[in-house]
């Protein structure tokens, strides 16, 4: 079964935190098997397992790998999900509890390697007695805690820049402007401000996040980038050769739709509607970069996203929900999968060249396309 993007992604966070850690755990133990002999003024390696400093640092390596592939897996396929609305002080108090549940099974896992490869002539309870209990572990489990919530840290900062920029922006991609094709997707709820007054204000707020939460899966199996949230309406950006590559970036539209419609009943009974929506969806040169110096942030700068933002607009004015532009439909057009339909060429405002708008519609929908 192939796997999904959101599932090859949230597989590459588990390997970069073992592979993090493995490299931390190594560091640490270096560093505390590294001793120094006043008397004779040398440094000597003492190390804790095994016969020489290769075979301790394999076998200590052992617990950052467990931790890192158990733990890690734990916390971004499950944990992550549970404490999604959970404030940051109670993610801090559970990640806790079951870091000593995880310490706890490195720690024994170290050991019990460890007392293996003991050549001493005690029995082997004895020995992992010894391994385990002891003043160096209760440093290590002091050390690898704060490891572990400087992790949980990077992974919520990485959330919040989103998938991929925060990897960039350390590494410097975005400290002067560059230019890009990317393409975009405006997606705007229906009647929102109908709605909004009909269940209330806070009723509403509830009714987005839970929008929001369903359409993240959709966008990044997409291979698309959540660019901004602007009040009711998610701006998605792609690279263009990912946007054209199987029509992603009409497969996200209808992603999002089938998500919805999913969660029909549950809405409903929630907050009694349904969300509907359109989209607009333009392809274009865009100038990206960091700006800020109080908040930074990353963005993007073109008249792609001024006119695709015109095109959404129109959506309601040719009773489509979702329009592309003649630019991404030259790309698009040998797409089996869709029809198009050509509905005009406006002249849409701050621009000087008309822009041919198509509607787009899928060629025999499954009930979950047939939106009312």
């Amino acid at each position: 079964m192939k796997l999904q993007p959101l599932q090859l992604y949230r597989i590459r966070q588990v390997i970069r935190i073992t592979i993090l850690w493995i490299l931390i755990g190594i560091i640490l133990e270096l560093h505390n098997a590294i001793n120094y002999n006043p008397s004779t003024g040398n440094y000597f390696f003492y190390p804790h397992f095994g016969d020489n400093m290769l075979q301790h640092l394999l076998i200590t390596a052992a617990g950052p790998l467990m931790g890192g592939l158990l733990f890690g897996s734990f916390i971004v396929f499950y944990l992550r999900e549970k404490l999604k609305t959970s404030s940051y002080g109670r993610k801090l108090f559970t990640h806790s509890l079951i870091y000593i549940g995880a310490v706890f099974v490195c720690v024994a896992t170290v050991g019990f390697i460890g007392a293996l490869n003991d050549n001493t002539t005690n029995e082997f309870i004895e020995k992992l007695y010894d391994a385990i209990i002891n003043l160096r572990v209760f440093r290590l489990m002091f050390d690898w805690y704060f490891i572990v919530i400087i992790t949980i840290f990077l992974l919520d900062v990485s959330e919040k820049y989103g998938q991929g920029i925060l990897r960039k922006t350390l590494l410097g991609k975005y400290h002067t402007p560059r230019k890009e094709e990317r393409v975009f997707m405006f997606l705007d709820l229906k009647s929102s401000t109908t709605i909004a007054e009909r269940i209330g204000e806070d009723a509403y707020f509830d009714m987005l996040k839970h929008f929001y939460s369903l359409t993240n899966e959709a966008i990044v199996n997409s291979k698309g980038e959540i660019y901004q949230y602007v009040g009711d309406e998610v701006i998605v950006s792609w690279t263009e050769a990912d946007a054209v590559s199987d029509a992603n970036c009409l497969n996200c539209f209808y992603k999002i739709r089938e998500a919805i419609t999913s969660e029909a009943d549950e809405f409903n009974k929630q907050y009694g509607v349904t969300p509907a929506f359109k989209a607009a969806i333009h392809a274009g040169s865009v100038a990206t970069g960091e700006i800020g110096l109080v908040k930074k942030d990353i963005v993007y700068s073109g008249d792609v996203l001024n006119a695709t933002a015109r095109m959404v607009a129109l959506c309601n004015h040719y009773k489509a929900d979702l329009l592309i532009s003649d630019l991404l439909f030259e790309k698009l057009k040998t797409n089996k999968g869709y029809h198009f339909h050509y509905l005009d060429s406006p002249d849409l405002r701050g621009k000087t060249k008309r822009l041919g708008l198509y509607s787009v519609t899928t060629i025999n929908p499954s009930p979950s396309h047939n939106h009312k």
